[in-house]
């Protein structure tokens, strides 16, 4: 993004890829730890949420493609 400022132009790019990038591994880490649980709660229930997983399984793979792409 470039923003000017009278006679100035500043170029953000730099900060909103940083910001993404920050985003996207605190997402991973939180849909990791969400995991973590589930599975561990099965332990304590018997009751396994298969398509809570899968749904979480699938957005840890499709952030952290994102994220390999960003760090390209």
């Amino acid at each position: 993004m470039k923003i000017k400022i009278l006679n100035r132009t500043l170029v953000i790019w730099v900060n909103r890829t940083q910001d993404h990038k920050d985003y996207l591994w605190k997402n991973i880490y939180m849909l990791r730890n969400e995991l973590i649980e589930d599975v561990l709660s099965y332990n304590r229930s018997g009751i396994m949420p298969v398509e809570k997983l899968k749904h979480k399984a699938e957005l840890i793979k499709k952030y952290s493609q994102r994220l390999r792409l960003l760090e390209m």
